[in-house]
């Protein structure tokens, strides 16, 4: 794993790609920014211009629908220039860290390792849409697969969508199979009488009371998850619990934990003028935090 170190950050700051991006970042940002305002500058003349045009006519109703459309796709296509810009940067920096640590990086366009398993228990099957982003992969001394990536669930559509989840997943190979599927969700007061999935019993831990509050735990074999679950995943997951929810998958031979927070491993706002080698240092620190959480998580369960 890696290690945050001042030495370090100086280090992927000096190498080939990201030095490149260094040089030229605030050039490049501030045209961007430039471009983004000329744009969502003419949406707003278009915006005005029309809105004059239907004054008072019976079309003034759509004037409110159009100004919104027309600022929107303003907003976006404006917004899209500085959004390569931090790409250009982000990239090669987080396949950078990646690689200080033996990992692979890969932006979008993965498979999220162990989530179609743990779907069904954790989110069910009717989501409208899921994003996956900044997957981190590698294997440990004995082949085992883990990685760590960014997901972004959401269930509905129009006024009744709503997002479910956004946060990073930590996913792993466990060491030794065991037993049947385990699902850990955050408690759902009077509506816990739903299970997960068919079949599954609930679990208590009443000699755990801090996490009997905050999670309900089902499973196929309810003794065999009482052992999987030791004291030190359970304080884990409460730790965790302290900054959103969590949701936990424990499979046979996989695991999957998603815990909610905000969007991490991005370069920093492109609005404002903020010194190269900081953003790096700020997904350095990202990374190096989530692979230490992923460490710890993978030491709680053989």
């Amino acid at each position: 794993m890696i290690a945050y170190s001042d030495a370090l950050c100086r280090e992927i700051c000096g190498a080939g790609p990201v030095a490149l991006q260094i040089s030229t970042m605030e050039d490049r940002r501030w045209s961007g920014l430039v471009r983004f305002w000329a744009t969502l500058g003419a949406g707003i003349s278009i915006t005005a211009g029309l809105i004059y045009m239907l004054a008072g006519s019976q079309r003034a109703g759509f004037a409110g629908i159009f100004a919104v459309v027309i600022l929107g796709l303003a907003w976006v296509l404006g917004y899209s220039q500085l959004a390569k810009v931090a790409g250009a940067l982000k990239v090669p920096v987080l396949q950078t860290i990646a690689a200080k640590g033996g990992l692979t990086y890969r932006n979008v366009g993965f498979d999220p390792p162990v989530f179609a398993a743990a779907r069904p228990a954790l989110f069910g099957n009717w989501l409208s849409s899921q994003t996956f982003t900044d997957l981190f992969n590698g294997s440990d001394e004995n082949g085992k697969n883990f990685s760590l990536y960014e997901a972004v669930l959401v269930r509905g559509h129009g006024r009744n969508r709503h997002k479910i989840f956004s946060g990073q997943v930590y996913a792993w190979q466990r060491r030794v199979r065991s037993g049947g599927e385990i699902a850990i969700v955050p408690d759902r007061g009077i509506f816990n009488f739903f299970k997960p999935v068919g079949g599954m019993e609930r679990v208590r831990f009443e000699a755990d009371p801090e996490f009997e509050r905050k999670f309900e735990v089902y499973a196929f074999e309810p003794q065999q998850a009482e052992m999987v679950i030791g004291a030190d995943l359970r304080r884990a997951l409460v730790d965790l619990r302290q900054a959103g929810r969590v949701f936990a998958y424990v499979g046979p031979e996989e695991v999957l934990i998603a815990a909610s927070g905000r969007n991490r491993f991005e370069p920093g706002s492109m609005f404002r003028a903020i010194q190269s080698e900081q953003r790096v240092r700020a997904m350095l620190e990202d990374v190096c935090a989530g692979l230490a959480t992923l460490e710890r998580l993978r030491a709680t369960i053989a």
